[in-house]
């Protein structure tokens, strides 16, 4: 049987630079250990220092992606970095 470790650094994780991903093993962490997947609109607001309106303004305009959640509105971890890595661009472009 395959022992399992909490950290992957299995070569496919290697950059052309030589970098490895470290990846941590999410089925060997516990509750309390791993990230959230989804902020509620007032954790993106903290994490972006915008108001909680402006989040609303960009899910609107379609800058920044959401799900419903009932009836509840949530941002991706992915979609806020996708959000940040554009604006990014967007400055130096």
């Amino acid at each position: 049987m395959e022992q399992q470790q909490l950290f992957s650094l299995r070569a496919a994780d290697e950059a052309l630079d030589g970098t490895v991903e470290v990846r941590p093993n999410l089925w060997l962490m516990t509750s309390e250990d791993i990230p959230p997947l989804l902020f509620t609109v007032d954790e993106t607001a903290r994490l972006l220092s915008i108001a909680r309106h402006r989040v609303f303004d960009l899910i609107r305009e379609g800058r920044l992606r959401s799900v419903k959640v009932g009836a509840s509105r949530r941002v991706s971890a992915k979609a806020l970095f996708d959000f940040v890595a554009t604006l990014e661009v967007e400055e130096t472009g």
